[in-house]
Order: structure tokens, then C-alpha cells, then sequence
């Protein structure tokens, strides 16, 4: 009879660590996650994680489970052979700079891989996913930060400098906003999650609407994603136009991605996705429309199928997704 293999995963995100156990076949045997406290610096965040690590492979013992490593997906430009934040790590200060990989196995005694958070995402999905019957996709992650992951030929494209798939960092206004990344116009400074909160409260100066006056008690410092998208599903006019509009920029940049690369696929997964509201639809249509005819033709626009699970599922697979350098 064939071994089942397991897998330990954890993604690192800049609001919550997902972490969690699942074997060869895709069953979730365990997930659990804690808030990140990026605030409280990286060397706290770094403790945390090697924390999770140390439970989750005791868990895994506990089961007599055949863990082989554990894999760690993390915003930022990744070097996924020294497991190091190479760079580009806007939402977690100090993080650039910081040994994942090195750090977690002196402490842990097994095998770690590290790759960027997007790309864990993007190869979860291939393997369990939406993206399993394409050979070629673009996985976009959207939430505190836009992310985004490459795959070619079913394998993962990290560039020749392993920052591939940095989508929300596309300039699309040369003067535009200014990023967390220090550049101007990103996609991220237009369509991330605080980038949406921002255009809600600037379009609600004059006062809240009726559903917004309900779902945030009359006060809009409560306003937060979870609350924008549960007005706009109650049919709150300004929320549909927020996320409508933002859907619009963030296709507008993405556009240039398919006429780039002409994937089959587009996969859409993260926390604002998970809010549903029509974001995805809205996005799509932009792709569409600016997107060469040839080029869209036979895009399948999808949303990710695994949901909050699919980083640390990712993650877990990495020791299998070596890179070659």
C-alpha cells in the first residue's frame, strides 16, 4: 500500500500567520492561525513563527505523521535558495533582511524551504486548485497587499532574481500615489485593502449612507474591509461603486500582465476576493475590455478555490518545488 506523505506549512501574512498539516492527497488534517503583530517588530515576528513551527511539528509527531520539512511563505522578494527576505517588504517593517530559513532550522533540526507568499498560493492551486487543469496561470493575491505568482509549463517562474510575480508593484500612474514601497502609482496604493478603505471614507465625507450608518453604528472609524464589503452584499450603493472602481484599476494593471505572458488562467484568491460583492466580476470585465481581443480569447477568470488554506498548503509543498539555481 503507498505511503500517504504530510506536510507541514505556515504563511506568513502581515495581519495573520495561517499554519496548518495536510497530506499528499490535499485533506486538511489541522489549520489554526494567529494574528502577526507585524507592529511589534520582526524579531517578535520571527519568534512567533519559529513558535508555530516548533508546535506544528510536535502536533505532526504527535500523530506519527510523515513530515520530511516544514515550508514558510512570506510577503516579500524572496531568496527562496537561502530562505532569506531579499528584499521589496513593504507591510512588515524590518523584515528585509531576516533568515527565515537558516534561523527556523537551527531551531527546528529539519529541512526548511521559504518562497514568497504569492508563490505558495500559486503553487497550492495548481496542485489542489483552480489552476490544476492549466499549464500555464497567473495567481493574484489581494488583501493587505497585492501579490502575485507565475506559472509556466506547470512550474513556478521566480525570475532570474527570484522577485517574479511582484504584480502589485505595476506602475500605473507614473505620479501617482505613493507606496509603502517608496515608488509612486503602484497597483497596491490603489487596490489593497487600506488603499479601499481610503476611497470609502473620502466618498462618505459628506455624511454615511443608511446601510453604512447600520453596519458601522453611526461611527466610520469601525469602518473596515469586512464591514465595506458586508454593506455592499446588503445592496449599499457607495460600497458596489468602491469595489466596482477598484476592481476597474486593478484590471486596468493586470491587462498588461495577459498580453504579457497570455496564460489560460487568472486566479484571483486573498481576503478582499473572499469578500465577493461582484470584485472579481468587476475586475474581470476590465481585463477584458483592455486586454488584446487574442489575448483574453480563452482566459479562464477564476477565483482561487482554496481559499485562507491555500498559502500554508503551498508552503507545505515547496520541498517539492526546489529551485534549480
Amino acid at each position: 500500500m503507498k505511503t500517504v506523505d504530510h506536510y507541514a506549512g505556515i504563511d506568513i501574512g502581515a495581519t495573520n500567520i495561517k499554519y496548518g498539516l495536510f497530506d499528499s492527497t490535499g485533506k486538511i488534517i489541522y489549520r489554526d492561525q494567529k494574528p502577526a503583530l507585524v507592529e511589534k517588530g520582526a524579531t517578535p515576528l520571527l519568534h512567533l513563527v519559529t513558535n508555530i513551527g516548533e508546535n506544528l511539528l510536535l502536533r505532526a509527531a504527535e500523530e506519527e505523521m510523515n513530515v520530511r520539512w516544514l515550508g514558510v511563505g512570506s510577503p516579500g522578494i524572496i531568496n527562496n535558495v537561502t530562505g532569506e527576505v531579499a528584499g521589496a517588504c513593504p507591510n512588515i517593517p524590518g523584515w528585509v533582511g531576516i533568515k527565515i530559513g537558516s534561523h527556523l532550522k537551527e531551531y527546528l533540526n529539519l529541512p526548511i524551504y521559504v518562497d514568497n507568499d504569492a508563490n505558495a498560493m500559486a503553487l497550492a492551486e495548481l496542485r489542489f486548485g483552480a489552476g490544476k487543469r492549466f499549464s500555464s496561470a497567473v495567481c493574484i493575491t489581494v488583501g493587505t497587499g497585492i501579490g502575485g505568482g507565475i506559472i509556466i509549463d506547470k512550474n513556478l517562474w521566480r525570475g532570474s532574481n527570484f522577485s517574479a510575480g511582484e504584480i502589485g508593484h505595476i506602475v500605473i500612474k507614473y505620479d501617482g500615489k505613493e507606496c509603502r514601497c517608496g515608488n509612486r502609482g503602484c497597483l497596491e496604493a490603489y487596490c489593497a485593502s487600506q488603499a479601499i478603505i481610503d476611497r470609502t471614507k473620502d466618498k462618505m465625507k459628506n455624511g454615511l449612507t443608511p446601510i453604512f450608518e447600520e453596519v458601522l453604528s453611526g461611527d466610520i472609524q469601525n469602518l473596515n474591509i469586512k464591514k465595506l464589503f458586508m454593506a455592499a452584499r446588503k445592496g449599499d450603493e457607495l460600497a458596489l461603486e468602491v469595489i466596482e472602481e477598484t476592481g476597474e484599476i486593478l484590471g486596468a494593471g493586470l491587462s498588461g500582465i495577459i498580453n504579457l505572458l497570455n496564460p489560460e488562467a487568472i486566479i484571483f484568491g486573498g481576503g478582499i476576493v473572499d469578500g465577493g460583492a461582484g470584485f472579481v466580476e468587476a475586475t474581470g470585465a476590465a481585463i477584458r475590455k483592455r486586454a488584446f481581443p487574442m489575448a483574453a480569447e480563452n482566459l479562464r477568470i477564476l477565483k482561487a478555490e482554496l481559499g485562507n488554506d491555500a498559502g500554508f498548503i503551498g508552503a507545505g509543498l515547496l520541498g517539492e518545488y526546489k529551485s534549480r539555481k
